[in-house]
């Protein structure tokens, strides 16, 4: 397998990240954090996995033959080994997250959009480095036809253990928020579970399956942005009166069509500077929303200085006065 179709492969991987990465329309994750998890993905997910997935498979070759040995290492190994290596990078970035919003009042992990993110950006990183262990023992027709066909497959997997973890600051009691990462787990593992063993009973018949599922996940997609929308709408409206944002801010807050417009006509005009500080404030608003959103869900202390931090941040942003300090 040569070089540059392993770099063709590698930049395809890059690319679908920064896809998904931009379907986040109005809270787009910091590149800080989704590259880490990218990279934990190709490297340590990815050796984790080789070690547990060969020794079981030795282990079962030794006592039945590898025949049954390659069809119960697909079906009952690799999925809850390689998914919870996988799932641990998103533990590890939710807890990194949350421990920021702490300390500078910004939510970077919470909702189905993130955890879809940064699920497909551990899933994308590990496929690639798969596919390329694949195309090393069997060749570049393999390599090839797993990156057309099976770029997406981790992504759509570990996305589930995603959202299992995005959904702990929506939730309120301990239990739900232990309970929803673990269920979104053993979903990631089901999921694994049935493509590999359609894979290995069926063949090319599990890519038809997976392509179902990610119409599912257009879908889900589409909602929550839907609901997002309206959360900014409603959530801001009080800030107009209250001088934090701007009756045209309130505007186009909440299209990201408008926003979007709003961002070309500033660069075209040459207003850079504007360009970059609306982008700034506009993310901070978004931000604002989503943190008064939680505090109804769940109002504490952190919360509520969260919100004030946000709101601060937005009229900072501006040069403005500093607004009202009530919730």
């Amino acid at each position: 397998m040569s070089a540059s179709l392993v770099g063709i492969g590698v930049l395809q991987a890059v690319l679908y990240l920064f896809f998904i990465r931009a379907i986040d329309l109005y809270e787009r994750e910091s590149l800080r954090y989704v590259i880490p998890v990218f990279v934990w993905g190709f490297a340590v997910a990815t050796t984790v996995s080789l070690i547990f997935n060969t020794i079981a498979s030795v282990t079962i070759s030794s006592l039945a033959g590898n025949q049954a040995a390659t069809f119960f290492t697909a079906v009952f190994v690799a999925p809850p080994v390689e998914e919870t290596a996988k799932g641990l990078a998103l533990l590890i970035a939710f807890l990194v997250a949350y421990a920021a919003a702490r300390r500078r009042g910004l939510v970077e992990f919470a909702g189905v959009m993130d955890g879809i993110v940064y699920g497909s950006a551990v899933g994308f990183g590990f496929a690639i480095a798969e596919d390329i262990l694949y195309g090393l023992q069997f060749g570049s027709e393999t390599f090839v036809m797993r990156r057309i066909f099976g770029g997406f497959a981790h992504a759509a997997f570990t996305s589930l253990t995603g959202i299992g973890i995005g959904l702990i600051p929506w939730v309120r009691g301990g239990f739900l928020k232990v309970l929803l990462p673990l269920l979104g787990l053993l979903a990631a593992i089901l999921l694994h579970a049935t493509f590999n063993f359609v894979a290995t009973v069926f063949g090319p018949v599990a890519y038809v399956g997976l392509f179902v599922v990610l119409l599912i996940y257009a879908a889900i997609i589409i909602v929550w942005l839907t609901m997002e929308r309206r959360m900014i709408r409603t959530e801001l409206r009080d800030e107009v009166g209250a001088g934090t944002i701007t009756p045209q801010e309130y505007s186009i807050l909440p299209s990201y069509f408008r926003k979007t417009i709003y961002y070309l006509g500033l660069i075209f005009s040459g207003q850079f500077t504007t360009w970059r500080r609306a982008r700034a404030l506009h993310g901070t608003a978004v931000e604002l929303a989503v943190s008064k959103r939680l505090a109804r869900r769940a109002d504490t202390a952190i919360r509520r200085d969260r919100v004030l931090a946000l709101r601060n941040k937005v009229v900072a942003l501006r040069g403005g006065m500093a607004p009202r300090t009530g919730t």
